[in-house]
């Protein structure tokens, strides 16, 4: 019995050791970690940090820290959403593969993974005792600590996949299962902080912290700490341990009730069929220009309403509460102004999505509605960043007086989520919608089209740029903020003859070349990875970009060393060694940046071609 049950996980894990991309993961992990020693023997050489050795370990941990719980919401959330979403659930069970062989066939392989690729940078990570400020004992405690979390992310996947029908749904209850702990620790310390102590606030942040991954974050932040002396084994691993299999063991008894219809139905809920029917691009557009005015009297009406109602002047009404109150009547009005709308301006005939667009357009059409959710998607993520934007002035203004209240500090806010989440929807949008046409076995029809691949390509670009309308307005309602700050410091700099201030200047340019660069290169990261791997290309894309950064930056700083020191020894002027720390490597990274893009770009278009011909 107990080797029918390890028949799944015994093949996935003979599968996993004869393909190479693994093998080759790990052996560019070992890569990444040497370079990041040599890192750190630099800045002991140069004598940048005093204890290189724990700026080594703790670089390392925190990063391992945050890829697992990038990993655990991609990683482990596909464990049998995949095998619903490809209908070969119902296969398993027909072949008498058990529920806990299941489990275990399918969480087995990945949680061994894992565990191997922590487990195989341990002796490279003990070379940061020579390096000096770390003990082994704290790198036992450190790699301990992650390996009870990747237990925890591993039970918390899992039982996240057998009750979700997609992917998306079960990344999505990960994502709010960490948030939610992390608010609710956020709101009582800012309950805390108002002066009078409550006991019960206190016990419940402390009850709390053990459901969350803030508790991960304490315990390594202990660790890290010089003359560390306590246990290797702590209580959070122990806990992480027995919510992980408690997890697991859930998941076990509820597989067969959650799994009764075997694979992912294809059609829509009746709520979700009736609002497509409904919203149509037309009908939201004329509700956005119907609620521009609106929004403008909250906010000019909300002061004059708080001082009648509370009896205060009208001066001291602070302004980000205008904000709240216009980003929550946006969030909670539109759609339901949307819906009015759509009844009033009905027609006799409705179609789910509406029709078709004509010609090349189509396909932007079939991506904007299948894929990123259509009208109703737009719709939602304005919902999410309005209440996004509201909540990020209520902490501006919470945590700094009314008095100091600064329209470029929330701007900055705005446009660094913006771009952030921006990116990652954009990448995501595009990757999806190439696994959809794999999941779909629809890539040789649409290749079949009178059109070149890279048209193909384009209209997945441009159909993932529409459903970047909402995040792309918060963008740039924070860019119109701060850009006043911006253009003052620009003409001041002009007007001074000073050649620090020029480059000061000219790092603007830069900066924005080099962003522009990155987001291209992980969009198609993205899009190369859904092609390539079954899950987790985000994260994957999220882990090259990062320690290609990071790789730059190191070879950037070498730049400006070397012509630190070249000038030094010249006794050239200081202005022109420092045009050149500037422009040389800033050269150097755009043309680096921008023939990785174009090799990519290729890359993608041969492996489109090679998976349409093999399909």
């Amino acid at each position: 019995m107990l080797r029918g049950t390890l028949a799944l996980m015994t093949r996935g894990l003979r599968l996993d050791c004869r393909r190479w991309q693994m093998h080759a993961l790990r052996f560019l992990l070992v890569a990444i970690f040497l370079f990041m020693m040599l890192f750190a023997w630099v800045e002991n050489v140069v004598s940048i940090a005093a204890t290189p050795g724990l700026n080594f370990f703790s670089y390392i941990t925190y990063t391992n820290f945050v890829f697992i719980t990038l990993g655990g919401m991609s990683f482990f959330t596909s464990t049998i959403t995949e095998e619903k979403e490809e209908q070969t659930l119902g296969l398993l069970k027909m072949a008498g593969v058990n529920p806990l062989g299941i489990l275990l066939g399918k969480l087995g392989p990945r949680l061994l993974n894992a565990l191997l690729l922590l487990a195989i940078q341990f002796p490279f990570v003990q070379l940061a005792v020579t390096l000096g400020g770390v003990h082994s004992r704290q790198i036992q405690a450190a790699y301990t600590t992650l390996a009870g979390y990747i237990l925890l992310m591993a039970g918390l996947g899992i039982l996240a996949s057998v009750i979700a029908r997609r992917t998306r749904q079960a990344a999505l209850m990960i994502c709010m299962t960490i948030l939610v702990p992390l608010i609710l620790q956020g709101l009582l310390s800012i309950l805390s902080s108002g002066g009078t102590q409550f006991p019960q606030l206190t016990i419940a942040r402390e009850a709390i912290q053990w459901i969350s991954i803030w508790s991960v974050a304490v315990r390594l932040g202990e660790v890290m700490s010089l003359g560390f002396d306590g246990a290797i084994l702590d209580r959070q691993f122990f806990c992480h341990l027995a919510g992980g299999a408690t997890m697991f063991a859930t998941s076990w008894a509820i597989f067969e009730r959650c799994t009764r219809q075997p694979h992912t139905a294809d059609h829509v809920a009746p709520a979700g069929r009736l609002s497509r029917s409904h919203i149509r691009l037309k009908t939201l557009g004329l509700t956005i220009l119907m609620m521009v005015p609106v929004l403008g009297l909250v906010f000019l009406a909300y002061p004059h309403l708080r001082s009648i109602v509370l009896g205060v002047p009208l001066r001291n009404s602070p302004p980000h509460e205008s904000v709240v109150a216009v980003t929550v009547t946006l969030a909670l009005g539109l759609p339901l102004a949307t819906l009015c709308v759509a009844r009033v301006t009905q027609k006799r005939e409705r179609r789910e999505v509406g029709e078709c667009w004509p010609k090349a357009r189509s396909l932007v059409w079939k991506d904007l509605h299948f894929v990123t959710g259509g009208v109703v998607g737009i719709l939602t993520r304005i919902a999410l960043y309005s209440l996004l934007t509201g909540l990020v002035a209520f902490l501006v203004g919470f945590f700094d007086p009314p008095d100091r209240w600064e329209w470029s500090l929330l701007g900055g806010w705005m446009l660094g989520l913006g771009l952030f989440a921006g990116t990652l929807e954009l990448g995501s949008n595009v990757g999806r919608s190439l696994r959809f046409e794999l999941q779909g076995q629809t890539l040789s029809t649409l290749v079949l089209l009178p059109q070149t691949i890279r048209a193909f390509l384009w209209s997945k670009f441009v159909s993932s740029l529409v459903a970047l309308i909402p995040v792309a307005v918060m963008t740039l309602i924070g860019g119109l903020l701060v850009f006043s700050e911006v253009l003052q410091s620009i003409l001041q700099a002009a007007g001074r003859s000073n050649g620090g201030d020029f480059i000061g200047v000219l790092y603007i340019p830069m900066i924005i070349t080099l962003m522009l660069m990155q987001i291209a290169l992980f969009v198609e990261l993205t899009a190369y990875f859904a092609l390539t791997v079954r899950w987790g290309y985000v994260v994957l894309a999220i882990i090259c970009t990062y320690f290609m950064n990071s790789i730059g930056g190191f070879a950037w700083s070498m730049f400006m060393l070397m012509f630190s020191f070249a000038g030094a020894a010249s006794g050239a002027d200081s202005t022109v060694i420092l045009l050149l720390m500037t422009l040389v490597p800033w050269v150097t990274a755009a043309g680096v940046s921008l023939a990785v893009v174009i090799a990519l770009f290729h890359a993608i278009e041969s492996r489109i071609k090679q998976l349409a011909s093999q399909s």
